[in-house]
């Protein structure tokens, strides 16, 4: 047994992503714990918050059937998010945006699987 100090950092991992306005891809998000076990998510719930400095939400994407993030394979912990089902259109371009992925088990425990900003670009081509 050792007597050191030991430092824990229990933030979610940051993430920095660009979009495209009305044009951005789906992505697969697969959760896993810190032994990279994948995390049961049947029964689970899902959420990401898409915020502007000030802090006012301007997109809300969820496992709300339509809403944007779908467990395709929840006992894997496999989720696909969907930005466009909802629409990007509405958000700010050029700007920084704050975002999370918070998930609720079945079981009532929360994760914040990650956290960053999205930066929203124009397309170019129509």
């Amino acid at each position: 047994m050792t007597n050191d100090a030991q430092e824990l950092d229990l933030r979610p991992g940051y993430v920095a992503m660009k979009w495209y306005r009305s044009r951005t891809i789906p992505f697969t998000v697969t959760a896993v714990d810190s032994a990279g076990t994948a995390i049961n998510l049947t029964g689970a719930s899902a959420s990401m918050q898409i915020k502007n400095a000030s802090g006012t939400v301007l997109m809300t994407l969820s496992t709300t059937t339509g809403q944007g993030i779908v467990l395709t394979n929840a006992a894997s912990g496999i989720m696909t998010i969907s930005p466009e089902a909802v629409g990007t259109s509405v958000l700010p371009l050029d700007n920084v945006l704050s975002m999370d992925l918070k998930v609720t088990l079945a079981t009532g425990v929360v994760y914040v699987f990650f956290r960053g900003h999205i930066t929203l670009i124009d397309k170019i081509t129509a």
